[in-house]
């Protein structure tokens, strides 16, 4: 399999590699609902806000595009013709390049997140300045762009994760289906009662940080709540396999952390030895809605969370069913991992 470091790398300036142009403008609001994906300034579901119908004879924005938001640097390929969000506001910059495919462009947008991901609303991005900006790619032996590598790289990975979605669905049982959420009993538990662990992670200023691998999680909604990447060991608190629940930012948001981590003081880890990978992250949708109650104005202290319930499946003794977290968490997977082969035609 390709590795990043199997090729050279050199310095590109994205305006020499793409033709960078700005939508007409456009809202959503102006629009009925359809199958056109409506794309606008969002930093997930590929930036796209709403699939709408196009008003008649009107050219949509071609597919096989990198867009751009300017305000905070989230990047992503579009592989099929949409509605682009210009005009002022939330508007997006579009990015072409005929020597792009889709797993091309896929490389090249997880290249381009990287610089512009400093873009913010104190610092926006625009066109000109995004036409400036140096970006890293592998080269081939005349220091050019080395494209057939970057569509190599992403076909391994995407087959790599085919296989593993594969071999998901070869493991479980093809027999019966998800039981509704609302054929079982539910019962309230107190947070304390879950988990013998519940612990605020440790202030690290940002200067204080020191560059390396492990993931440093903050109150971020986005990526498991992964704020940076340090190697920092003393004067901090490092949790594995846990629940983390944003205190303050965005307040509530939870996530099951599978891997080593170091927690700032802006969340807390919950932790059970007895639970696995499915019941983690049954229970973190049912976290997640700590968001609902909480805000800037009232974030999550050590005694709220002390005092948070939550509503559990429980089994004929009155017990967390663990055994049904973990069924259903599985069956879902199942599913949604079929749904995307299908997809693909894989």
């Amino acid at each position: 399999m390709l590795q990043l470091s199997d090729r050279a790398w050199g310095v590109a300036v994205v305006g020499n590699l793409f033709t960078v142009r700005r939508p007409v403008a456009r809202s959503e609001k102006q629009y009925v609902a359809g199958d056109i994906p409506f794309v606008a300034s969002g930093n997930v579901n590929n930036g796209v806000i709403k699939c709408c119908s196009p008003k008649p004879n009107e050219e949509l924005d071609k597919g096989n595009c990198i867009t751009v938001s300017p305000v905070d640097g989230s990047t992503f390929y579009q592989s099929t013709d949409f509605l682009g969000r210009g005009g002022a506001g939330s508007s997006v910059l579009l990015l072409y390049n005929s020597f792009m495919n889709k797993h091309s462009g896929l490389f090249l947008a997880r290249i381009i997140r990287q610089t512009c991901s400093k873009y913010c609303y104190g610092k926006m991005g625009n066109q000109e300045g995004i036409k400036q900006e140096r970006i890293m790619l592998p080269v081939d032996e005349e220091g050019n762009p080395d494209y057939a590598f970057m569509e190599q790289y992403i076909k391994e990975r995407e087959q790599q994760l085919i296989q593993k979605y594969k071999s998901f669905i070869g493991e479980i049982t093809n027999g019966g289906g998800v039981i509704p959420l609302d054929k079982v009993e539910w019962r309230e538990f107190n947070l304390t009662v879950l988990f013998s662990e519940i612990q605020r992670g440790k202030r690290l200023k940002t200067e204080d940080h020191i560059p390396g691998e492990m993931p440093y999680v903050s109150s971020s909604a986005l990526n498991n709540g992964v704020d940076g990447f340090i190697s920092n060991v003393e004067n901090v608190r490092i949790y594995s396999n846990c629940l983390s629940v944003a205190n303050s930012g965005s307040v509530g948001s939870s996530f099951y952390e599978p891997f080593d981590f170091v927690a700032s003081d802006h969340v807390t880890h919950l932790k059970n030895c007895k639970l696995n990978k499915y019941h983690y992250l049954f229970i973190a949708t049912l976290t997640g809605r700590f968001s609902k109650k909480y805000n800037f104005n009232r974030e999550i202290n050590d005694y709220r969370i002390s005092r948070e319930r939550i509503m559990l499946p429980v089994d004929e003794q009155g017990n967390p069913d663990y055994h049904f977290m973990e069924q259903y968490g599985k069956r879902i997977m199942l599913q949604k991992y079929q749904q995307y082969l299908d997809y693909i035609g894989a």
